[in-house]
């Protein structure tokens, strides 16, 4: 009985060991290349999807990964061809429509852009299955003067103060260090304590029920400008840009 056991516990050492230099599975190139995105090795992203929807052509995967590779090398026009592409393809695949929005704002291309978030606003509202209502959209990335921000939108009022667009700046480790936020014209009115910047002529006669532009940095706050109802994102965005052209940010 004894030397049964003994046998048995032999087969099993042996089967563990073996176990052991069995190599796992080598990653598949869609994985790789997933990782090259989450690296920001945007380069060796498109080599790897490149070589990917080539023999896996129409592959919706590999497409929206060769277009964000593209995207993050800032080849918009690429991008652009290859999300219009997937979207023709599979019209309800809602990352592309999303990275469109990013793509047609680097552009310029308003029509476009506005087009590309309407079709993500009726998603949204119709309930359309993959898409949540209470996500935000990142619809541009600014580089200014070596500062990165990332522009939000928001398809339902975030927070108390009803924020509709977030221009946010984070430091090198995830920390955001100042952002600018469309929200309601009465967010914090009794904190600016003077520190108003305004960019441009004051609305007179703004509606109380209208928004702000107002920034942030943890240490203070203040109201860069007011409208009597929600501006274009176009309108925004300058406004924005503008104000970094005031001191501190023009330094």
């Amino acid at each position: 009985m004894q030397s049964i056991f003994a046998g048995a516990m032999c087969a099993l050492m042996a089967l563990s060991l073996s176990a052991q230099t069995i190599a796992p599975p080598a990653p598949t190139p869609l994985v790789e290349g997933k990782r090259a995105l989450a690296r920001n090795d945007f380069a060796g992203a498109k080599s790897i999807f490149t070589d990917y929807v080539r023999t896996h052509p129409n592959d919706t995967q590999g497409e929206l990964g060769l277009g964000d590779a593209e995207l993050g090398l800032r080849h918009y026009e690429a991008a652009e061809t290859i999300y219009r592409h997937i979207v023709a393809a599979q019209p309800l695949t809602w990352q592309a429509h999303k990275n469109l929005v990013i793509v047609e704002a680097a552009l310029g291309r308003w029509e476009d852009f506005d087009g590309e978030r309407t079709v993500l606003r009726a998603a949204r509202e119709r309930n359309a299955k993959g898409i949540d209502r209470h996500e935000s959209d990142v619809i541009a990335v600014l580089t200014v003067r070596g500062r990165r921000w990332i522009v939000r939108d928001y398809f339902e009022p975030l927070g108390r103060s009803r924020s509709r667009y977030n221009f946010e700046r984070f430091s090198s480790d995830g920390r955001v260090l100042e952002y600018v936020s469309l929200e309601s014209a009465d967010a914090f009115p009794k904190e600016l304590n003077g520190r108003a910047v305004i960019v441009g002529p004051a609305v007179k006669g703004a509606d109380a029920n209208g928004f702000a532009l107002d920034w942030y940095n943890g240490k203070s706050h203040g109201t860069i400008r007011r409208y009597p109802a929600e501006p274009r994102y176009e309108r925004l965005r300058a406004d924005f840009l503008r104000w970094l052209q005031t001191p501190p940010h023009n330094n």
